[in-house]
């Protein structure tokens, strides 16, 4: 018999164990990957020889997709912005090394992912946290395929969790109101109608400072969000680059943040050598200088609402207030989209979709007073 030529292959069942080989020869080498059924091993064999044809290297067969991933996700934290390296190591450990951890990386497969993903929610992983960690999983097999490591990212062929969209929490002018008088602390109402007024996230607004704020023309210039990492307050840049952006201030808001600027200026003078700024010239503040806490923040933002016995929402339902008041005034999507510092007008649209029925009755209800017959 000849010998078999680059690229050519075999599929044969061992007798041993029963499972199915799938053998080609690169480069000389013969290379072998291992199914249950015979069709599993055709594929992989199909894909052995994809690789072969596209002059990829053939994986290290003992790579596993926790080997790969651990090393990964150190390869890149320094591209993260910090929160975000964070929340990878933890995906990356928590749920991607238990899951697939030992599953040689060449081996993996869609239905393998699907599987996976399964458990975690049946283990009790929402399907937004499960559907993160697929993200993660295929942005880390989209550089091993980069590298030539696979010949396809199997995490992007397979199907994603389920996700019930949360229809976005949007208030009318006295909910808004409402919401903002049920502060108890001075400080904190300030900062909660600053939110309604602008929009930013709690990491923009906590990173907000003085420099950012144009007095002459009325205006935030976002740029920068504060995060915790490891114990120590940062300024990093927001999250992208249509997150940079400029926010136009309303009245409302142009008195709150003079207020704040009163209260930071006697606060200063009565913290004397107590008052210590890790971070010079953020708008908000302790009472000695320091950055808020995010999460400290929000739990005192919903105890207050359950104490004024108003129903309890999230932080960041404040920015879809924000979102849904800018709309209901008759602001386009792009207007509204460019202000929250969406990527695309889309996600607006998507986001904000059970609100257009209402907005166009509006729109409506303009045009039939501006067409109204004289007379």
């Amino acid at each position: 018999m000849s010998r078999r030529g680059n690229s050519e292959g075999s599929i044969f069942q061992r007798k041993a164990d029963g499972l199915w080989v799938a053998a080609v020869t690169v480069e000389g080498r013969r290379r072998r990957a291992y199914g249950r059924t015979r069709e599993e091993a055709a594929a992989k064999l199909l894909q052995l020889q994809q690789q072969a044809g596209a002059g990829l290297p053939t994986p290290p067969q003992r790579l596993t997709v926790g080997g790969w991933c651990s090393t990964w996700v150190e390869q890149v934290a320094g591209r993260l912005r910090p929160s975000t390296a964070t929340r990878y190591r933890q995906l990356v450990a928590q749920q991607i090394v238990p899951t697939w951890g030992r599953v040689r990386l060449a081996q993996l497969t869609p239905a393998q992912v699907e599987q996976g993903l399964r458990r975690l929610v049946d283990g009790g992983l929402t399907p937004r946290t499960a559907g993160h960690v697929r993200a993660v999983l295929r942005a880390s097999l989209n550089d091993a395929q980069r590298e030539g490591l696979l010949a396809r990212n199997v995490a992007a062929l397979a199907d994603p969790p389920r996700v019930a969209r949360e229809a976005p929490k949007v208030l009318i002018p006295s909910e808004a109101w409402a919401v903002i008088d049920a502060m108890p602390e001075p400080g904190l109402q300030r900062l909660v109608s600053v939110a309604v007024n602008t929009g930013l996230r709690q990491g923009e607004l906590l990173g907000l400072r003085w420099a950012d704020v144009d007095w002459q023309a009325g205006e935030l210039h976002v740029t920068q969000a504060l995060q915790r990492v490891a114990g120590e307050y940062r300024l990093v840049e927001v999250k992208s680059a249509s997150s940079r952006r400029t926010v136009p201030l309303t009245a409302d808001a142009v008195a709150v943040l003079e207020d704040q600027r009163r209260w930071q200026v006697e606060a200063r003078l009565a913290a004397g050598g107590r008052w210590r700024e890790y971070i010079p010239g953020l708008v908000f503040t302790t009472d000695r200088g320091q950055p808020l806490n995010g999460p400290s923040l929000t739990h005192r933002f919903e105890d207050a609402l359950q104490t004024a016995g108003l129903p309890v929402i999230r932080w960041h339902h404040l920015r879809h207030a924000f979102a849904g008041l800018m709309l209901g005034s008759g602001s386009d999507l792009a207007t509204v989209s460019g202000l929250l510092g969406h990527s695309s007008v889309s996600l607006t649209a998507s986001t904000y979709a059970g609100l257009m029925p209402s907005l166009k009755r509006a729109a409506a209800d303009r045009l039939g007073l501006l067409l109204q017959r004289p007379g």
